[in-house]
């Protein structure tokens, strides 16, 4: 009932914290599987015959949390030009050699719901993000290279990472330059990880101004929890996102079964969050893995690396 006995008698997980060893031991046959092989190491997965490199689509992708509630924050506009001048497509180029995608919403590219509407996606666009921080109010009043608004309150922010995360560092860095080239001013933090928790879900207007975190979402997506105004002090509400047509379609979705249905509500969805930035998307990594070409009839794709384990095997000669 459940397929049938596994071709293997058992598999052997092993902890090996250090990704310089986890390659070596792939090369030399101490390991068949390197689950998680950083980009920067692909291409010596690639070059060895006696290897295979696996990549496929990951539910989990990078983002920025801009916390609404903070009044360098709190227009829409600030937050849609801050997106427009960070060049996500040259980030997933140079840190993640190309191995995946620059992100638009939590709804994976691959998945039934995901919108091609150019209305659902911001491109990078320095010149239109300046003009949205001056309609916004937002210029350079006293000519020191940070835009200030009426008040002279300066664009300025300090932007969260976690210590043990160089691709977040990584991140925080990339966006504290490049929006140093539009007039804001930012300063990535680095904190424990539960210290910076703590912080983005306090309720009330929470410590923070902006955040890097990671985040996965399911093939049932359902993002209520992060943005539906009624939740707005719950833990996941880092945004404090309050916008009444974004509940009504969240709402909506909730009870709507018939994919054909919920379609153009996924779509609307989709723009509405455009309009709203919550967070910048930042991309959808590949997922990459080292396989020994000893092991057969190995299939990896977005449910994970163990999805037909049951069918891997290896040739008499090859054992």
């Amino acid at each position: 009932a459940l397929g049938g006995r596994p071709f293997v008698d058992r598999y052997v997980f092993r902890v090996v914290p250090e990704e310089t060893t986890l390659m070596v031991e792939l090369l030399t046959g101490g390991i068949d599987v390197y689950i998680g092989t950083p980009a920067n190491q692909a291409q010596r997965v690639i070059d060895d015959p006696s290897l295979d490199l696996l990549a496929f689509p990951s539910r989990t992708y990078a983002l920025i949390v801009w916390n609404s509630r903070k009044p360098q924050l709190a227009d829409q506009r600030v937050r849609r030009a801050l997106t427009m001048s960070i060049n996500r497509a040259e980030f997933v180029e140079a840190f993640l050699h190309g191995y995946g995608t620059v992100a638009h919403s939590g709804i994976p590219p691959f998945h039934w719901a995901f919108s091609e509407d150019p209305t659902s996606q911001l491109s990078y666009d320095p010149a239109g993000a300046a003009s949205l921080f001056e309609a916004a109010g937002w210029t350079d009043r006293d000519g020191d290279g940070v835009r200030e608004n009426a008040d002279g309150l300066p664009l300025s922010f300090s932007i969260l990472y976690n210590a043990g995360s160089q691709q977040r560092q990584d991140i925080a860095e990339f966006v504290q330059a490049q929006l140093a080239g539009v007039g804001v001013e930012v300063e990535p933090v680095m904190l424990e990880f539960g210290t910076m928790i703590d912080r983005m879900t306090q309720a009330g207007d929470r410590p923070f101004e902006a955040g890097v975190l990671g985040w996965s979402t399911d093939y049932r997506v359902d993002d209520t929890g992060l943005f539906h105004s009624q939740g707005i002090d719950e833990p996941f509400a880092f945004s404090g996102t309050h916008n009444a047509e974004l509940d009504a379609i969240l709402e909506q979705l909730r009870i709507t079964v018939s994919r054909e249905d919920a379609a153009p509500l996924w779509t609307e969805y989709q723009r509405i969050i455009n309009q709203e930035q919550p967070f910048t998307y930042f991309f959808y990594p590949q997922r990459i893995n080292g396989v020994s070409k000893r092991i057969k009839n190995v299939e990896m794709d977005a449910r994970g690396e163990w999805v037909n384990l049951r069918r891997w095997y290896i040739d008499p000669a090859g054992r």
